[in-house]
Parts: C-alpha cells; sequence; structure tokens
C-alpha cells in the first residue's frame, strides 16, 4: 500500500505522492466523510467511483441513473452522476460532480475536476505534488 502521506514542501505546505510500482500515482482521500482509495488519473474529467467505493460512501445504488457515457481505454461505459463532498489535506470540495461506474472499477480515479482545485499539479522525480 502507499498511503499518502502529505509533508511540506519548500513553498508552502503540499501533498506529496510516491509512484507506486505500477507506475501509477495512489493516494487515499476523504469522500463524503470516509477515506478512500484512488489512482490518479489526469485523463479522467470527473472522479469516477467504483460501485464498491460508492456504496461505502453512503450513495445508494439502487437509486442510481446511469444516464451518461464515458470513454475509457477498454471502451465506452455507463456511468450515473452523483454529487460528493472530497477533502485531501487542506483542499475540500463540497457537491463536487462525480460519476459512478457501472462496471464496477478496480479502483476509483480521481480526475480533473478535482485535480483543478490544486494551485499546481506536478510530477517530478517520482513524485505527485500537489500545491494547494
Amino acid at each position: 500500500c502507499f498511503a499518502h502521506k502529505p509533508r511540506h514542501a519548500e513553498l508552502g505546505s503540499a501533498s506529496i505522492v510516491p509512484r507506486g510500482p505500477n507506475g501509477h500515482y495512489h493516494l487515499t482521500a476523504i469522500v463524503n466523510g470516509t477515506p478512500l482509495r484512488f489512482v490518479v488519473d489526469t485523463g479522467a474529467t470527473d472522479v469516477v467511483l467504483s460501485t464498491s467505493d460508492a456504496e461505502r460512501v453512503g450513495i445508494d445504488l439502487d437509486t442510481l441513473v446511469y444516464s451518461g457515457r464515458a470513454r475509457t481505454a477498454n471502451g465506452e461505459v455507463r456511468i450515473a452522476p452523483v454529487r460528493i463532498d472530497i477533502t485531501l489535506g487542506d483542499t475540500q470540495a463540497r457537491g463536487l460532480r462525480a460519476s459512478v461506474n457501472e462496471d464496477d472499477l478496480f479502483q476509483s480515479l480521481l480526475g480533473m475536476s478535482y485535480l483543478s482545485r490544486f494551485s499546481r499539479v506536478e510530477i517530478a522525480r517520482g513524485e505527485l505534488i500537489l500545491t494547494p
């Protein structure tokens, strides 16, 4: 496990995440009060929750309406729009637009709808640096 461990950057507080052995960046954020593991995906427009993670954060799967479609590396999938509260370090978003993927993902995706709230998103020397 590569738990997100914020540390202070030289010019203020930043979240610094090491690259995992699979080449991706994984972190834990708080969604609707529950810690959730994400893979950072700058190619994803929204935060995308797996059905199991959606259920863990209190979303009633029986009420979801899969009215949207998203194109992924594995083809087109149906998605249901939801709103979530998400926090990573000092960066919070209430009522953030997100989606639940109808086919259960291997891990939820932290996409640009949340990442764009940071003043800087940088990858350097095998670390992802998120500056508030």
